[in-house]
Order: structure tokens, then sequence, then C-alpha cells
């Protein structure tokens, strides 16, 4: 399986909103309100990113 930058990047977005969604780490530690926090606030920029990282190629690709 090839994964690229944005499959990579989307993955990693999802699994920071479960997180958060859930309260808990993936191995059931549940998270400080700052801690979820930061969960939330990484989701939220590695998703600008992503919407960056895609304009990019659609201006490259044309």
């Amino acid at each position: 399986m090839k994964v690229g930058p944005s499959l990579a990047m989307r993955t990693a977005i999802n699994a920071l909103r479960d997180i958060v969604e859930s309260e808990r780490m993936p191995n059931g530690i549940p998270l400080t309100d700052d801690e979820l926090e930061l969960h939330r606030l990484s989701a939220d920029e590695l998703e600008r990113q992503l919407v960056s990282l895609k304009n990019l190629v659609g201006r490259l690709e044309r």
C-alpha cells in the first residue's frame, strides 16, 4: 500500500479527532482538558495544512 501525504495527514487528523471525541488516548487513558485542547488544535492545524497542500497541488497541475 502506498500512502501519500494527503492520506497520511487525513489519517492523523481523524485519529486526533477520535481522541478528542472519546476524551481518551487509544490505550484508554483519560485526557485532561488541556490535553484535549492540544489534540483539537493539532487536528485543526493539520486540517488547514491539508487544505493548503491540496490547493498547492491543484495550482501546480494547471
